[in-house]
């Protein structure tokens, strides 16, 4: 390691006392540019996404560690206690974040050339892996920090689309329903047929490998007494592997096409899509932590696939680029009251990223 020596949970309890929800982070940034800095990382800044990045060691081979540096709202105190690290982002993902600063820094030896990037906007809009995507510089491999735990690598996400409908209905007066088209009456008819379609999708006992839809905000009528005539509704839409974004979407404007049709009004729209990701068991990548699992902790890796989305999604389909996700922490912890991350987990990922850069640099060497 260059530098100063650091120590690593002093780094992680440092990054956990400063408040970082998404578009706020750059305290957070401009905090890990000086400990990149004193590490003797090179190129050290904040982009034009707010992202902090920063390169060390040499070599041909091109290797990312990514982690995000916003988390959602909501202050907690930040401790340590019994062999856990509590704060807000001890789950998802400053855990994941700092391991891999100090990880680059152990591995600059590697025969790698690694980029550290802390992202932003993870939790909110992207910008930070946008940015990351439009810079010019090569990336052969690229590491996502989230927590699955230090002995498990996640090697694919679902993909998602996000679909906003708004219902317009005449109303009327809520003594004689009967005689109005209610706009919370016609969500309800087009959930119906939205579950149709999720379950026509569905493999059984396989959520990886399954659709799903969520109604996550409904905003319907204003006022007691009278029939709704608005409703307003936000639906999460996951996709798994072997569907495409632009296939589902096509499925949900059939489904929406007769519900806009009979209620003069309604209009509908969707968010950017990302695709699901699923890497290649086989590939270098994940080859490298299955290596660096084994010769680290002695533990046999496990793969993981999860019915969430990550940035691996987006990166992995704009760049062309091997990914994988890999954090310390307990994902279930995410976003809660409660959220707190293993010591011995987290130094464990610590060695486990360190190693699995030497293990793709090693391979890479090997097959070319």
């Amino acid at each position: 390691m260059s530098g100063k020596r650091l120590d690593a949970v002093e780094l992680l309890t440092n990054a956990l006392g400063i408040y970082s929800p998404t578009t706020k982070e750059r305290p957070l940034a401009q905090f890990l540019c000086r400990e990149m800095k004193a590490l003797g990382y090179s190129s050290v800044r904040i982009d034009a996404g707010g992202n902090a990045l920063g390169e060390i060691g040499g070599g041909g081979i091109r290797v990312m560690l990514c982690g995000h540096m916003d988390t959602v709202p909501g202050r907690l105190p930040v401790k340590t206690s019994e062999g856990y690290v509590y704060g807000r982002g001890a789950s998802d993902a400053k855990s994941a974040l700092c391991a891999m600063l100090v990880a680059g820094a152990k591995a600059a030896d590697s025969g790698a050339r690694i980029t550290f990037a802390g992202a932003t906007r993870e939790e909110g809009d992207g910008l930070g892996i946008q940015t990351l995507i439009k810079n010019p510089k090569p990336v052969d491999f690229a590491v996502f920090g989230e927590p699955s735990g230090a002995h498990r690598v996640t090697i694919g996400y679902r993909g998602r689309v996000g679909a906003h409908v708004s219902l317009r209905t005449p109303g009327g007066h809520a003594g004689s329903p009967w005689a109005h088209v209610n706009a919370l009456d016609e969500f309800y008819s087009l959930l119906a047929n939205l579950r149709t379609y999720e379950a026509e999708t569905t493999v059984s006992g396989d959520h990886f490998r399954s659709l799903s839809v969520s109604p996550t905000l409904v905003k319907a009528g204003s006022f007691h007494n009278v029939v709704p005539g608005t409703c307003d509704a936000t639906f999460d839409v996951r996709v798994p592997p072997g569907m495409s974004c632009a296939g589902v979407r096509e499925s949900l404007e059939r489904i929406l096409q007769p519900v806009e049709a009979k209620n003069p009004g309604t209009k509908h729209w969707f968010d950017e899509a990302t695709e699901p990701y699923e890497a290649d068991p086989g590939s270098v990548l994940v080859r490298a932590f299955q290596r660096a699992i084994l010769v680290k902790a002695k533990i046999r890796p496990m793969l993981v696939k999860k019915t969430g989305t990550g940035d691996m999604n987006t990166f992995a389909a704009a760049r062309q680029t091997q990914c994988v996700t890999y954090g310390p922490g307990d994902a279930r912890l995410s976003h809660t009251p409660g959220e707190k991350v293993s010591l011995v987990d987290y130094s464990s990922s610590v060695e486990i990223l360190a190693e699995a850069v030497r293990q793709v640099s090693a391979l890479k060497r090997k097959h070319s």
